[in-house]
């Protein structure tokens, strides 16, 4: 299996690395990823090219966005991917955000292209689920043919409070609401989120997944 490895956090990151690591165990993997930070991106891409840092034969820094990243894996290193992989993010990609999201608008990319897409998201606080669970996730989704050139697999793994996930649940993106708690340092409009969750969402969704200790699996569409 040749799998196209991206992100929006950076080439550099920890999640990253291990996400490389449980991945050769399926393939080969084709590591493109920003130089620096590129979160909330969405599907931006860089008019008048960009500049590609060669790392080796198997891993390339790309100066531009993770949209930018699936553009050179496929036009630039003439890869055709059996899959691309996007994450895992240091972060949750569910409800609105998978529309704001790098992870996610490397995904799409990918799927305009034709190919199948995996977005994984985890906790920014630690890697312990993330390390406990994402073999056996994978694994998971390719036992069940889950990965298609139609949608995306978008996983979100589940809080580190939790210590282990109680299963796997496919879900349905639940567009939560949230409020601006916005600051001011001197010109700088700062405007800090808080998501509204109440009780009544429902079962099938992602945000409930996220609060009850499940891993969440949803098929999204570009």
């Amino acid at each position: 299996m040749i799998i196209v490895l991206t992100n929006d956090d950076g080439i550099f990151t920890e999640k990253m690395d291990y996400t490389k690591k449980i991945l050769e165990k399926f393939g080969t993997v084709y590591r493109v990823a920003p130089k620096v930070e590129m979160s909330a991106k969405s599907m931006s891409l860089t008019i008048g090219g960009f500049h590609v840092e060669k790392l080796d034969e198997f891993n390339y820094a790309v100066e531009g966005t993770p949209v930018d990243c699936v553009n050179f894996a496929y036009a630039g290193l003439d890869i055709v991917p059996d899959i691309i992989v996007s994450g895992t993010n240091n972060g949750y990609n569910m409800g609105i955000d998978i529309k704001y999201s790098g992870t996610l608008g490397a995904c799409f990319q990918g799927q305009y292209f034709g190919f199948p897409t995996i977005g994984l998201s985890a906790d920014r606080k630690g890697n312990v689920i993330l390390e406990a669970e994402l073999e056996k996730t994978l694994q998971y989704v390719f036992d069940n043919n889950l990965p298609s050139k139609d949608y995306t697999i978008n996983i979100n793994f589940p809080r580190e409070k939790f210590g282990t996930a109680k299963g796997i649940m496919h879900t349905e993106v639940y567009h939560q609401v949230f409020e601006y708690k916005p600051e001011f340092e001197g010109t700088k409009f700062v405007p800090h989120r808080q998501f509204i969750i109440g009780d009544d969402v429902l079962e099938n969704t992602d945000v409930y997944a996220y609060r009850e200790g499940y891993i969440s699996i949803s098929k999204i569409k570009i």
